[in-house]
Order: structure tokens, then sequence, then C-alpha cells
């Protein structure tokens, strides 16, 4: 039976660290797991929110394009059955403080209401639109959060959130659900929900099952306090005046800072939270809007526009999730019935090796699972020779899988577009989410691969990259795992030519698991890759 496991991922840090988990599910790193996510941010148009649906779109349908079809395997790309799910709070009719809280008939009906209002709020965060955000302005966040997951949860009409909670209701009635939260500590949205979220969805689900709930009692909660790791251009003074409320990072050290102190010190967030996971960076120096910045005249507050590069601290804060999930059940519930919190502290040294995200005893495993599917990136993505798209069509004389269904390998090559690169018209490479990591951990050798795999810029440089040999740096785990090429040959006919001996009689034994034949088909490649970099099954 699959492990079930449910996730949160919280403004636009959550949303990049949501990416990074997907990624991770996509590596092989959550077998035998029904994962469910939701995505929760105030801003629906927000960039990073949609580049993260584009990513599970892909995901799901490379699984299968009926949603009965899916299921959790192992020991292969894709493993993990992705249930997802999203929440915005409505503030298109109703866009500001004042008229979520009704605050003309509040102050004619009962002014010492609106009278607190003005006392916990001045008049510029009582009027600025909110559906870009919260824009650092957590004490009202927590309140306009935590009062639309429970307007959710009362409304009529069905929506993903309750479907979500439904989902948490069931599994808390038949035992002890983790539910783990990503976001970071210094922002609006994610700094505002964290520690609201626990009550709110224990509240919102009590609702839905007539008070017959018991999340806060059955449920384990984890969750990363993410502190500032990037910053921006400060907006000019014109934009500070016609904007009046807007989020500066100069101000993220400060806020991290005292998120820190309430997160220590808050007897509400001891006794909902079980674990937390604190990282952070040892500087501000990433800019993740650097590509675009010199084209855009104002501060982007939200919307489309607002696309932040990737970032390796959120592919930390997804390992995170995985790490809560793996703790014994005794230690959560201990910490539950003390009423305690546990806090693991995490800040990246100048190299980074692979037990620095998830230990020692899953190094080799995370290694693994990680080069396999970035060479299937490679594969797949080179226009002169695509690996997978050629199993399909029989351009590479290997018969058995021209069934795989064209619109799977579609979604599979637009998953690799978004995981590593992308070929553009002009045959240059345009980074994706992996490139965006090695390049926020300052590029060099720095970052668990070699370089020789992030060096090509165009087709030509790629195809001529040594991925067989020069797939991990000369030391640490991986130095060992490559692949010699016959006299007369080269990687592509080694490739083959191991495809052809594991696949024997035309059918693997291990992709029996699958019923799907694009999973049977990565299956056979992962056991390809991995008998070729010589790691043990």
């Amino acid at each position: 039976m699959a492990n079930e496991y449910f996730v949160l991922g919280i403004g636009g840090t959550g949303m990049r660290c949501i990416e990074a988990l997907v990624h991770l599910c996509a590596m092989g790193m959550f077998d035998d797991t029904e994962l469910h996510l939701l995505a929760l941010d105030t801003d629906k148009n927000n960039g990073n929110f949609g580049r993260l649906k584009a990513v599970k779109d892909a995901y799901l349908n490379v699984k299968s394009l009926d949603t009965a079809g899916r299921k959790a395997g192992n020991n292969s790309f894709f493993t993990a059955d992705i249930k997802y799910y999203e929440f915005s709070p409505d503030y298109e009719t109703k866009s500001t403080f004042k008229q979520v809280f009704k605050y003309g008939d509040t102050q004619y009906r009962n002014h010492t209401d609106s009278d607190l209002a003005d006392l916990m709020f001045s008049k510029d965060v009582e009027e600025f639109n909110l559906r870009h955000g919260y824009r650092a302005q957590t004490h009202l966040g927590s309140i306009m959060m935590y009062h639309s997951i429970i307007e959710a949860a009362k409304d009529r009409r069905n929506n993903d959130l309750k479907r979500f909670l439904n989902n948490l209701n069931t599994a808390s009635a038949n035992g002890n659900p983790r539910v783990f939260i990503l976001g970071s500590v210094f922002g609006g949205t994610g700094a505002s929900s964290i520690p609201i979220i626990p009550q709110a969805l224990a509240q919102a689900a009590g609702i839905l099952a007539n008070g017959a709930s018991n999340i806060l009692e059955n449920a384990y909660f984890g969750s990363t306090l993410l502190t500032a790791y990037f910053s921006f251009t400060a907006p000019p003074a014109d934009e500070r005046k016609r904007q009046k409320v807007i989020a500066t990072a100069d101000k993220f050290a400060l806020n991290s800072q005292v998120a820190m102190m309430f997160y220590q010190d808050d007897t509400n967030v001891q006794t909902t939270y079980q674990k937390f996971y604190m990282m952070g960076t040892q500087g501000l120096s990433w800019n993740p809007m650097e590509r675009t910045s010199q084209t855009q005249e104002e501060t982007i507050t939200g919307g489309d526009k607002q696309k932040n590069d990737s970032h390796y601290i959120e592919l930390l804060a997804a390992c995170a999730a995985l790490d809560f999930y793996s703790l014994p059940n005794n230690v959560l519930a201990a910490n539950r019935a003390n009423g305690k919190t546990d806090y693991q502290y995490r800040m990246m040294g100048d190299k980074m090796e692979f037990r620095d995200f998830v230990g020692d005893e899953r190094q080799t495993e995370f290694a693994h699972k990680f080069g396999m599917l970035t060479v299937a990136s490679i594969l797949c993505n080179d226009p002169d020779y695509n690996y997978v798209e050629g199993l399909q069509n029989g351009n590479v004389r290997i018969t058995g899988f021209e069934e795989v269904d064209a619109q799977q390998i579609k979604s599979l090559k637009e998953y690799f577009d978004l995981y590593n690169f992308k070929v553009t018209g002009t045959n240059n490479l345009e980074e994706g989410w992996l490139r965006q990591i090695y390049r926020s951990a300052g590029g060099q050798d720095k970052f668990l691969f070699s370089t020789e795999i992030f060096s090509p810029q165009n087709v030509r440089e790629m195809t001529r990259c040594d991925w067989n040999k020069k797939l991990y740096r000369n030391e640490g785990v991986g130095k060992d795992n490559k692949f010699a090429t016959a006299i007369m040959s080269n990687k592509y006919n080694e490739l083959k030519s191991c495809f052809l001996n594991i696949y024997k009689d035309g059918e693997n034994a291990a992709s029996n698991q699958f019923d799907n034949r694009m999973e049977q088909l990565l299956k056979q490649l992962y056991d390809t890759l991995t008998s070729l970099y010589q790691f043990k099954k």
C-alpha cells in the first residue's frame, strides 16, 4: 500500500519549493507514495504559480493521460502518484482589507471593531490591493488567510481546498497523517500563513466533517522556516509613494530575525508543530529576477511577470519534507504529547555534497536518482538524437514501444524543457530549473555535478558533452559512477546495447509493476542507466 503524505506550498517561495518537490518525485525519491500537494497563494496569476502548474501538468501526463491510470511505483522515474490542488483567496471583487472586513458597515454598527482595526493597521495597509499578496504585512496576512480558509470551507460550492481537506479528514480518521508546509518567514503570504495553518486547516476540516474531525489530535505537522536568501533592486522613491505599501529586500533580514524570535517563544506554534527545519544562506546576493531586471522599469509586486529563478535552498526545503516523512512515529507522537517542537538547522557550505541535502544514509540514492534523471533529460532534449522519442517511433531500431502515446512523449519533452534546458529556435539552450539552481550555488564545481554538464550553451556543445564519463565531479559520491565506450563505439551505441540486454525478448520483468506503456519505457530507461553507471539496484 502506498504511503500517503500531505504538502502545502504557500506564497511565491512555497511555489518554487513545491516545484523542487515535483522534481524529487520525477527522480524517484518518493517511491510508493501518494502525495497530496496543495499550492496556496494569494496571487493566482503569479508567474511562479504558472510555472509550477506547467511542471505539474507535464509530470501527471507523463504518468498517464487518464487520472484513473496513475498509481505509485518504485525504482523508476516519476514514481509518486501526485494529487494536486490549489487555492487562492478571492480578492477580485473585494480586493482590500476594508472591503473584505466591510469596514463601512462595521464602523456604523460596531465602531469598537473598526477602532481595533485602525489600531492594528495603518490606513495604507487597510487600503492596499491584496491581489498580489500581503507585501510583508504579516500581521494583516495571518488574519486574512485564516479568514479565507474558513470561508472556503463554508462555501457551498466545491473547491480544491475542500477536496484536500476531505482527504486529510479521511487520512486522520484512519491514522496519523503527516502534513508539511513549505514557505518562507521573511515575506508576505508564507510568513503570514505558517503560524496559523494547522489551526486553520483543523477548523476548516471540522466544518466539513460537522465537528467530527480530529486533525490536531491525529496529524503531525512540520514546516520549513526559510529565512531571507535573495534580494532585489529597491524601488525608487516615486514608486514607493505610488504603491504606498510594498515589500523591500532591505527588511528581509530583520523580518527573518523577528520571525525566529516568534517561533521560538509562541506557545500555539509549539503545540501544533512537531518539527521545524530552519535554513538560510550566508548572504542575500541572489537576485531571482536578474535576467529580466534590465528590461523592467518598476518593481514587480506580483502577477504573471513575477517568475523568479529557482534557488538551491528550495531543493533543500523539498528535501526537508522528504526527511520529515521518514521520521519515526514515536518521536513525533512524543513531541505532540509534550507540546514540543524539534528544530533542525541547516546552512550550506561553499561546496555542496549530496549528503548536505538528504543525509549520509540516502546520499548515494540521491546521487543515483538525480544523476539518472539529468541524463534522461539530455537524451530527451537532444534534437539530433532524441532517444525517448526514437523508442516510440522506431528510429533507434528497438521495437515494442510504438504504442506509447505521442502526447505523453510530448509531455515528457515539456517536463525536461522545464527541468534542465530547452532548445530554442537558434539551437541555443534556455536554462531550466536545474541550471538555475546550479547558477544560484555559484556555478563552477560548487554544485553536485561536473561543470561539463552545465557548460554547453548550444546544441552542438551539448552533443559533444561527455555525460557518460563526466556526469559527476571527480570527488565524493558519484566519482566512480561512469561508463566507457568501446574503440569503435560511442555512448549512444553503448546505451542501446545495454537497453536491449535488459529488454530481453521484448519485455523487462521489472517493468510489469506498471500498466502504462510509457511508464514501462521509463522503467526500462531507468534500469539501463542504472546499469551503465554501475549503481546497484
